[in-house]
């Protein structure tokens, strides 16, 4: 299954996903597909949520282009983060096709 139909399983399920973005390990939360500058690309946390009121989230939010990211798995016993990005970051994603519900 190609990265951009594992993200569109993963967004409309909500689940986290693992994935290789630089060189480095990640989990994260896909929120959104679209484009920017004709690209596809992904909105998503990178980090992890606690989901505890005390416990703030350890991560950030990122438009990363579909073909930087390797290694993608979906992750479903991990908890989604549930919050929402600024909308600085949202508007980095042009185009959207896909959003969480």
């Amino acid at each position: 299954m190609s990265v951009e139909n594992m993200l569109r399983d993963a967004i409309s399920k909500k689940t986290v996903v693992g994935f290789t973005f630089d060189a480095k390990n990640y989990i994260g939360s896909p929120h959104a597909l679209g484009e920017r500058d004709g690209k596809p690309q992904v909105l998503i946390y990178r980090g992890e949520d606690a989901h505890e009121k005390r416990v703030p989230p350890m991560g950030e939010w990122s438009v990363l282009p579909l073909d930087t990211i390797t290694d993608l798995k979906l992750l479903p016993a991990e908890a989604f983060h549930a919050g929402h990005p600024d909308a600085k970051v949202e508007k980095e994603l042009h185009k959207v096709t896909l959003r969480v519900a």
